[in-house]
């Protein structure tokens, strides 16, 4: 997610925006039984449409999207927005992204004492996102 003057405003990887990007236009536009069209959804987030097609993939097999095929096909959130959380939806694209981090070389001690720390960061991030949903971030994009 980006400022207005393109400046990045978050730490998270590209394919979590665009997965969090994908889910709030399908929860902005949700209508049980209306499929969007992956098209649509990329022309409204900017996402590129081959990018998105993977991420849509990504969030179907965590049973977050449902698709239809077809002429009036297209993707649709398998529960109301206000019942799925953002943390659903980056768990889904983030568990298949590729996560190398850099370590540096510490003596146990310290090596224990950072792993601590980075689960308890870890542990107070997923339970702030488990408590924000799909509905609370399209309410927050409205009043921006």
């Amino acid at each position: 997610m980006f400022a207005s003057d393109g400046e990045a405003v978050t730490r998270l990887s590209s394919v979590v925006q665009y997965a969090l990007l994908a889910a709030m236009d399908l929860a902005a536009h949700y209508e049980p039984d209306e499929p969007i069209k992956a098209g649509d959804i990329a022309r409204r987030t900017g996402a590129p449409v081959k990018y998105l097609g993977q991420i849509l993939l990504r969030l179907k097999a965590r049973a977050l999207v449902r698709s239809t095929q077809g002429p009036r096909g297209g993707y649709r959130l398998m529960r109301r927005p206000e019942l799925i959380s953002v943390a659903e939806v980056m768990d889904a694209v983030a568990a298949s992204e590729d996560r190398r981090r850099r370590c540096v070389t510490v003596d146990d001690r310290h090596a224990t004492a950072l792993q601590w720390l980075s689960d308890e960061i870890d542990t107070a991030r997923r339970r702030l996102l488990s408590h924000v949903t799909l509905a609370d971030f399209v309410r927050r994009a409205s009043s921006a």
